[in-house]
């Protein structure tokens, strides 16, 4: 196996030249496409993150597949529970049918909140032992900028707001297009899901501490992400 990745790499870095001269033109933004005329039999993915002004150059995700992802459909769960005397509970379940490039279905149903919107993002680390605010930061493999779930310049772990009505009961379902089951950069199982006292302002509040946690408070509840069966 150690071979065989080791093989996969050097054949990535061989094709790079390759790749920078596909015409751009088709790559659609921060979306996945194939590219079977690089290299004939052996089709390449490859996920685009665009430029930021001052901030980023262009970053860009190969995949060379089929090798040594399981592509069987994966599912896993985060158990989410407040600490110490507080009452939220829930879970937040994950369905990637296509890894490891596939989108991610996430549905979420979480109780014991106080009414209004809420932040949820998925968090570095997934040590619990002191709690759920040692988790690290935001989920960030390619060091971009806080967003909401759909902007193209986000975390991976951003995952927006979930909105708790006066009986402090919470639902969402939505297709994330950066997260993955399967592990690799943008894996996120082992991770912490963790939902925060105040509404994420998605990036958008004119601050440094929004273009990092989207300004969303303290962690109220948390947990971990685990794989089912």
């Amino acid at each position: 196996m150690f071979k065989l990745r080791l093989v996969m790499l050097l054949f990535l870095a061989f094709n790079v030249a390759k790749i920078r001269n596909y015409p751009m033109e088709n790559v659609g933004v921060n979306s996945l496409y194939p590219a079977p005329q690089i290299v004939p039999g052996r089709p390449l993915i490859v996920k685009n993150y665009p430029a930021v002004e001052n901030y980023q150059s262009d970053l860009y995700e190969v995949y060379a597949e089929p090798y040594s992802y399981d592509v069987r459909p994966l599912t896993a769960i985060a158990l989410v529970q407040s600490e110490g005397e507080g009452s939220i509970s829930g879970e937040v379940f994950f369905l990637q049918r296509h890894p490891p490039a596939g989108p991610v279905y996430v549905r979420a149903n979480i109780t014991g909140l106080s009414e209004g919107r809420h932040g949820v993002h998925i968090h570095q680390a997934g040590d619990l032992r002191e709690g759920c605010v040692k988790l690290g930061p935001h989920f960030n493999p390619f060091l971009l900028q806080h967003g909401g779930p759909s902007d193209h310049i986000r975390h991976v772990g951003d995952m927006g707001n979930i909105e708790a009505d006066s009986d402090g009961k919470a639902e969402f379902n939505y297709v994330d297009p950066l997260m993955s089951l399967s592990g690799g950069p943008r894996g996120i199982v082992g991770r912490a899901v963790v939902v925060t006292e105040n509404p994420d302002d998605l990036g958008r509040g004119g601050t440094a501490n929004s273009l990092n946690t989207g300004d969303s408070g303290k962690p109220l509840a948390c947990g971990i992400i685990a794989y089912v069966n």
